[in-house]
């Protein structure tokens, strides 16, 4: 039996991320790079397909880059899943941390939602659609810190923040044996 292929994606370039800044539930568009890696990896993502579905953050940037996979790679609706969004970072949000130190932009980014709470949704949002997509081939697309906090959870070592637009498989028996000994939201 052949578990569910998730592949994790980060958005597309926006304007913060460009200049350093925290975006967490702030809500902006791609800009004109952020739609170029989008297609870009629209194309990547083609030559590895069929994909049997697509899941995205409810937040426009991830939206707007699952809308434009997804219409290069034929599939009919992006589910959105608002366990996929990013963390909130409270009242760091928009702030610069471009060239803070690794300390400095953890003590900005504890300012709002807890890591552990980060990894509960993220992992219950990836264990769900596992469930829901068996033996399918699954695109899922998300947040630097949503993605690094969860495979830095399953995995038990630390994950680096994906760049924009760049995509990393998650390995399943990560996954299942997280979920073997924590228990899950409903």
């Amino acid at each position: 039996m052949t578990a569910t292929k998730i592949v994790l994606i980060r958005h597309g370039q926006t304007e913060w991320n460009k200049a350093g800044r925290l975006h967490g539930r702030s809500d902006l568009p791609l800009n004109a790079t952020g739609i170029a890696q989008a297609h870009s990896l629209a194309a990547e993502l083609f030559t590895d397909g069929p994909w049997d579905a697509i899941y995205s953050s409810p937040l426009f940037r991830a939206c707007q880059s699952a809308q434009i996979l997804a219409t290069s790679l034929g599939l009919a609706k992006v589910q959105e899943n608002p366990e996929l969004m990013e963390r909130d970072f409270g009242e760091s949000e928009g702030r610069l941390v471009k060239g803070l130190d690794a300390g400095q932009r953890r003590l900005m980014m504890d300012l709002g939602e807890t890591e552990e709470h980060l990894v509960q949704r993220g992992v219950n949002a990836l264990f769900k659609i596992s469930v829901q997509h068996p033996q399918q081939r699954v695109l899922v697309v998300s947040h630097a810190a949503l993605i690094s906090s969860v495979l830095t959870a399953l995995s038990g070592e630390d994950q680096p923040r994906l760049a924009n637009a760049q995509m990393i498989e998650l390995e399943p028996a990560l996954l299942n044996n997280f979920v073997a000994r924590e228990a899950l939201w409903h």
